[in-house]
């Protein structure tokens, strides 16, 4: 399992992430399969089921922002391009029974993206996915809008300490607008 957070600034996005892998019984401890990727200006996050997730990590090209609307540049480029990417890839997002989020950040925007390829936006800038998020979000709510690398961390260590499936070394990106 995975947790991924997020916190959308007035001029900044910061993601943290675990790095621990869940395969069936087995746990992982993985810094080397970061779960948050740099792809050109976008910071991408990852969780769930891994072939998607390796996909958008290793094959996606995302399109560069136009400056246009943030949630329908998403809708009408992002979107798009990832289903593209699947495809491509051979991958068949559609299928019954497949698993995953994402946290994307561009131009300072947050963006949760769901398996169903949904995107949602946190009226509060907080952001979380997987197993130890709601842990995360917890030690972060009183916190807004005063967020950043500490308190991530922070946040990341009360969900290892809470939930089984997140453990340290912890992983924190900063995109600056």
């Amino acid at each position: 399992m995975t947790t991924l957070i997020a916190f959308q600034g007035p001029d900044f996005a910061i993601l943290g992430a675990d790095s621990q892998v869940t395969d069936g019984d087995k746990r992982i401890i993985s810094p080397s399969t970061p779960k948050i990727v740099k792809l050109k200006k976008y910071l991408l996050a990852v969780s769930g089921d891994c072939r998607p997730g390796d996909v958008l990590t290793y094959n996606w090209t995302p399109p560069a922002y136009d400056g246009t609307n943030p949630v329908t540049f998403m809708g009408k480029k992002i979107i798009p391009s990832i289903i593209a990417a699947f495809k491509l890839q051979g991958f068949d997002y559609t299928k019954e029974g497949i698993s995953y989020s994402y946290l994307l950040a561009f131009a300072g925007n947050v963006f949760e993206i769901g398996d169903d390829l949904s995107v949602t936006q946190s009226a509060d800038g907080l952001y979380g996915v997987g197993s130890g998020s709601a842990y995360a979000l917890g030690a972060l709510a009183g916190q807004v809008p005063s967020i950043g690398k500490a308190e991530i961390l922070h946040a990341l260590a009360i969900a290892a300490k809470y939930d089984i499936n997140t453990c340290a070394p912890f992983q924190i990106e900063v995109q600056r607008v």
